[in-house]
């Protein structure tokens, strides 16, 4: 009798758990975060699909078909993240904002980070992803999903990159792509994917869509700035040509 009350309450707890695992699906919020570790386009299209549900945590911006997270400015470093309206749970974690970054180099290719802001210390962070595997960048970042891309191999494609090491710039002809766990402050981390190093646009765009439309407005306000410039100019000349023509011209001697 008690081994037929203890199969028959099995059962029903058996049975509980399955209709708990049918019943349980992903938030928005967790599959938003599920896609930007994959460190591509996935974010930006997922973002594209749910603008509704995810405005509820902070707006979003749309130009030329690209949806993305808007922040005042990817260059400044006090104006490039932005605070979620409420903060969002994931696996336990809090996220509570978003990073946009843009770090030109003149010698050591172009770097670009974006990712979401942690109201978590570390060992929090590494120990509730820890299917991310997580190793030492340095005393103060961990590195994880470290890939790399050469360009200069017949078949171009991301492999697995172990050799990603701190203050070893991408070679000519390379990219790297991973994710970075840092500080922000002292209660604050950050999980940013990168993509950086000798980079063409192509290969920019393809992971990063929401650059392109930044990229052609910066083109744009740069023509812009050339075309006043030209006209400026004209002006200019010809206001030196009609005050050499209006002077008197000096009288021949008879």
């Amino acid at each position: 009798m008690v081994l037929k009350k203890f199969t028959l309450s099995t059962c029903f707890s058996l049975f509980s758990c399955m209709v708990f695992a049918q019943d349980y699906k992903p938030s928005v919020t967790d599959n938003l975060v599920d896609t930007f570790l994959n460190c591509d386009s996935q974010f930006f299209h997922y973002l594209a699909e749910n603008k509704q549900a995810i405005s509820e945590y902070v707006d979003l911006t749309t130009k030329d078909n690209v949806t993305f997270i808007p922040v005042e400015s990817i260059y400044q470093p006090d104006k490039n993240s932005v605070n979620f309206k409420k903060p969002f749970e994931y696996r336990g974690l809090k996220i509570i904002g978003y990073q946009n970054i843009f770090i030109p180099t003149n010698l050591s290719g172009q770097y670009y980070y974006w990712g979401f802001i942690f109201d978590n210390n570390q060992d929090e962070i590494v120990k509730n992803l820890d299917n991310l595997k997580w190793s030492r960048y340095n005393e103060k970042v961990y590195i994880a999903n470290s890939k790399i891309y050469d360009r200069n191999t017949k078949i171009a494609e991301w492999k697995n990159n172990p050799y990603s090491i701190d203050s070893v710039v991408p070679r000519l002809g390379t990219i790297e792509k991973a994710l970075y766990l840092e500080k922000v402050d002292n209660k604050q981390n950050s999980i940013l994917c990168s993509i950086q190093g000798d980079l063409n646009k192509e290969l920019l765009y393809k992971d990063r869509p929401d650059i392109k439309p930044f990229d052609e407005e910066i083109e744009k306000n740069r023509q812009e700035k050339i075309k006043a410039y030209k006209l400026k100019k004209q002006k200019e000349q010809q206001e030196k040509k009609t005050v050499s023509q209006n002077q008197p011209q000096p009288t021949k001697k008879q």
